[in-house]
Order: C-alpha cells, then sequence, then structure tokens
C-alpha cells in the first residue's frame, strides 16, 4: 500500500485540498461544493493524490479529539493565535485550528476543564506542585492533574481525577491513606508510591515499602499487595495486569524535571512529551513510530527535547501553530 503522507508540506495542490476540506467540513458546503470538490480531484491524479493527503491529514488531526484535550484550562484552547508562518503553511494551520477548537467544543472538554478547576488541588499543563497536607503527608502533583483531599477521624483519602501523582505518606495507625482513582483503590503500608491515571486504566509504582491495592468489581480481581519496585496497572476490563518490577530512576525522573528513556519507541516518547505542552505531536509518518529513542531530557522545555530527538533520528517536524508540531 502506498504511503500517502505527504512530504512536501508546501504543496500548492495539497493547500488547495486542506482548503476544499475545511469547506465541506464546515457545516455550510452545499451540494454544489461538494460537486465542485470533486470536479477539482478529476482534473488529474495528481489532484486526487493531493486529496487524499490531505484527508489522510485531516483524519490525523482529527483524532486529537479522543486524545488530549487538556489546552490551557484558564479559557477556550488557544490553538488559533496568529503567527508568522509561510504561505504554504497557512492554510493547514487554519484548518488546525477549525478543528481542534470545533472538538473541543463537541467533547466533553468543558466538562473537564470545570471538573479539574474546581478541584483541591489542580496543576495545568507543564507544571509541577507539591502539596503539603494537614498530617504532614506530601502531593507531588505532576503536569495536568487534579486531586480532592478529604480527611475524616476514621480515614485519610484522596482522589485523583486527573494525571499523576506522587504520595509520601506520614504514617498514622488509625488512619489508613487511601488513594482512589476510578474504581482502585490503593492503601498506603508504607511511606511513598505513584498513582497514574490513564484513559482507560490506572498505573500504580511502589518506590518505597508497600502498597494494598483493590477494586470495587471484586468479580474482576482479587486485592493485591504491590512492594517497592513494583508496578502494575488495573483496567476495568482486563483487571489487574502482571506485577512487574521497574527502574525506580526512570520511572520518577518527572519528579527531578526529568525524561529519561531507554531505547523507548518514538510513539511512546512522543506521548510522555505531549504530556508536558499544550496542543499536540503528532507522528505523521507510521514507519516513524517504532524508531528506538535513548536519552535524557528535559521536560520543562519539551521543544528542545523535540528538537533533539528529531536531529538524532534525522526526521523532519513541522509546526503547523506552536500548539500542532507534526513529524514527518
Amino acid at each position: 500500500m502506498p504511503d500517502l503522507i505527504p512530504h512536501d508540506f508546501s504543496s500548492p495542490l495539497i493547500d488547495e485540498a486542506l482548503a476544499w476540506l475545511v469547506r465541506i467540513h464546515s457545516g455550510q458546503a452545499s451540494e454544489d461544493d461538494r460537486h465542485a470538490f470533486q470536479a477539482w480531484q478529476a482534473h488529474s491524479a495528481d489532484h486526487r493524490l493531493a486529496a487524499q493527503e490531505a484527508e489522510t491529514l485531516w483524519r490525523e488531526i482529527g483524532s486529537l479529539r479522543s486524545a488530549d484535550r487538556s489546552h490551557n484550562p484558564t479559557s477556550v484552547p488557544p490553538l488559533c493565535r496568529s503567527q508568522q508562518v509561510g504561505t504554504g503553511k497557512a492554510t493547514w494551520a487554519i484548518a488546525a485550528c477549525l478543528i481542534l477548537t470545533i472538538g473541543w467544543f463537541a467533547s466533553d472538554g468543558i466538562v473537564e476543564w470545570f471538573t479539574v478547576t474546581m478541584a483541591d488541588h489542580h496543576t495545568v499543563i507543564g507544571q509541577q506542585h507539591v502539596v503539603t497536607l494537614p498530617d504532614g503527608s506530601h502531593i507531588h502533583l505532576n503536569s495536568d492533574s487534579a486531586v480532592n483531599v478529604v480527611f475524616t477521624e476514621q480515614e485519610r483519602t484522596v482522589h485523583l481525577m486527573k494525571g499523576e501523582a506522587a504520595f509520601s505518606v506520614s504514617p498514622d495507625a488509625n488512619r489508613p491513606f487511601i488513594v482512589r482513582s476510578r474504581n482502585l483503590h490503593a492503601r498506603a503500608l508504607g511511606t511513598a508510591f505513584i498513582v497514574r491515571l490513564h484513559q482507560d486504566a490506572v498505573t500504580v509504582t511502589v518506590t518505597e515499602h508497600t502498597v494494598h491495592l483493590s477494586t470495587t468489581n471484586r468479580n474482576r480481581s482479587s486485592p493485591l499487595i504491590l512492594r517497592e519496585g513494583e508496578q502494575t496497572s488495573y483496567s476495568a476490563e482486563t483487571g489487574f495486569s502482571p506485577v512487574h518490577p521497574v527502574n525506580l530512576s526512570l520511572v520518577t525522573a518527572w519528579q527531578r524535571g526529568k525524561l529519561i528513556v531507554d531505547s523507548k519507541p518514538l510513539a511512546e516518547v512522543v506521548d510522555e512529551l505531549n504530556r508536558y505542552r499544550p496542543g499536540r505531536i503528532m507522528i505523521l509518518n507510521p514507519a516513524l513510530r517504532p524508531l528506538k529513542v535513548t536519552g535524557l531530557f528535559d521536560i520543562t522545555d519539551p521543544e528542545a527535547a523535540l528538537r533533539m530527538i528529531a536531529d538524532t533520528l534525522q526526521i523532519h517536524g513541522t509546526a503547523l501553530t506552536f500548539y500542532v508540531v507534526l513529524l514527518h
């Protein structure tokens, strides 16, 4: 099957095709517009190929609706900010802005934004924050994360609503310390562990001593004890994943402002970088996704990390706006 990913983003025909797609998907296109676009494609094989390439990019950018919807939490996602781009990129930038903005409003982005900003403690994209609780315990919130805290005379409970947090727990024999995320409960039996909420799973890593894990769905998984240096993930569909050892230096690197990867696929590394910058980095050419990346990167400067990776792998990055970067 031929690779339809465009390699020349300044191609006038691709720009024209994308302009047609913006018009067709605007919600105001007429039948005459659709017939005119079909006639435009019929001009030549190059026109048809340009239309296919533009459709591919449209689908790639459109997938953002089901990926990270976390843009600037203080406003409507500012993806259409004016930016100096070349003529060949202008239409692509406009299309990206249109798709992302419509997708944000059409999704539950507003509800999620409201829920997160009303949480007891939260961070925006690229921010970390350490919270000291009344009992002396600490929560280290990673980028774009949110928690609610409920302390009673019987129990100390933290609800991880979004993102990732590291917990350093002060001992209290009379009040267990429990982190709840979706239907997973992690009860501290020691001092330190990390909980990360994914789209369809929750991952727990123990950095000191042990943690007792249980779920509200007892039919799916029995409770288990997770020990120092071990990790598991829980999904409502599949239950607990096999417990496995992890390199704690790598897992906790974000607490030191670093991302450490050892021969990880580019796709996984890009997913990590996307957690620390607004907008989205997207890999257009599927052949690039399995390329291996090794290195230590500063998550406070994800743009520099991306440049370093692109230079090392000898791949190209095209910025449609500050918020949308295409790797090809």
